[in-house]
């Protein structure tokens, strides 16, 4: 997975560090090399600048640093990295640094990064950072200015980040999400060989889930699908509408909605706004939406007069029935 190994040193870093506290960049961090933030040892950087410097140039240093400093040793903070991943439920994935330069025992898959990259996207912090094509860290005298490495933000509509990696080992990789309408994609692309080729995939994964994927207007409120018989009377009943409106995320490909609808018998007296009945919606199986039924007008109790004829009439057509059948 290369850096996109990152984003968990990132989850971890977000959840034990703090964003403001001032680290001194130690000398094994500076002396990483490769993909760099060209920090040196001995600069004072905080918590949240060297996130920006990690997520955003991708530094192999910054990683280091901020490993260093929230797990004490690189070898602790990857035992926290990998903690979370069995959290997660990533099953296939496995840490050995927390910066991705390759390694025997460090891997992931495709499914496993959509997984935690949207759990990353779930922190405002890490939302921001990612969403930054350039960022400055450091103080007067000492000032970094560090682009993207994400090819896509300002050149995809909707992009919003998160994290590229390459390495020998790993080629080309790149995790992708945009967002348009209100639905959030996420592309996972691993092992291509170029820089460009990698975003060009990627490109392609979101723009085929935007054809796909879009909201679907389920249902409205108020609209009445069917009638609850009012069990206290011979022929009343009360109409059950849908008590809120429904819009989901539908994938196109998987077939057409199902809806059912089930409505039970009530006793009066009946509210308006009363629950009667449920309504859900399912697509190839997987239930989508579910929402209770209401009552759309008041039914009273029948008066002990009507009650008494009621019970009469039932009991003629108990007999009856009983004779008929003898």
């Amino acid at each position: 997975m290369a850096s996109i190994t990152k984003v968990m040193t990132a989850i971890v870093a977000l959840e034990h560090g703090d964003l403001d506290e001032v680290i001194v960049v130690p000398r094994e961090a500076a002396a990483v090399g490769q993909s760099t933030a060209y920090l040196v040892a001995g600069e004072r950087l905080t918590m949240r600048e060297l996130l920006a410097a990690m997520l955003v140039k991708s530094g192999n240093d910054a990683a280091t640093a901020v490993a260093l400093h929230v797990g004490g040793s690189q070898e602790r903070f990857v035992a926290m990295m990998n903690a979370k991943a069995r959290a997660l439920g990533l099953r296939d994935t496995h840490f050995r640094n927390p910066h991705g330069l390759d390694r025997i025992g460090h891997y992931s898959t495709a499914a496993d990064l959509a997984v935690m990259s949207r759990y990353a996207m779930s922190e405002p912090e890490f939302r921001r950072i990612v969403a930054k094509k350039k960022v400055t860290i450091g103080r007067a005298g000492r000032r970094h200015v560090l682009l993207s490495t994400d090819l896509l933000l300002g050149n995809y509509r909707g992009a919003i980040g998160i994290k590229t990696g390459n390495t020998d080992s790993a080629g080309f990789s790149v995790v992708s999400a945009a967002q348009r309408g209100g639905v959030t994609l996420y592309a996972v692309v691993l092992g291509t060989r170029s820089d460009p080729q990698r975003f060009r995939d990627a490109k392609e994964v979101l723009d085929w889930g935007f054809a796909h994927y879009r909201p679907q207007h389920l249902a409205s409120a108020g609209t009445v699908v069917g009638e609850a018989p009012v069990v206290d009377y011979l022929d009343v009943s009360v109409p059950a509408a849908i008590s809120q409106e429904a819009t989901a995320q539908i994938l196109d490909l998987n077939g057409s909605i199902r809806r059912v609808v089930t409505i039970a018998p009530v006793k009066a007296p009946v509210k308006r706004g009363d629950r009667v009945g449920s309504v859900t919606f399912s697509q190839a199986g997987r239930l989508i939406a579910g929402m209770p039924l209401v009552a759309v007008r008041d039914v009273a109790r029948p008066n002990p007069f009507l009650r008494a004829w009621i019970g009469m009439v039932r009991g003629w057509k108990t007999l009856f029935g009983a004779l008929a059948l003898g």
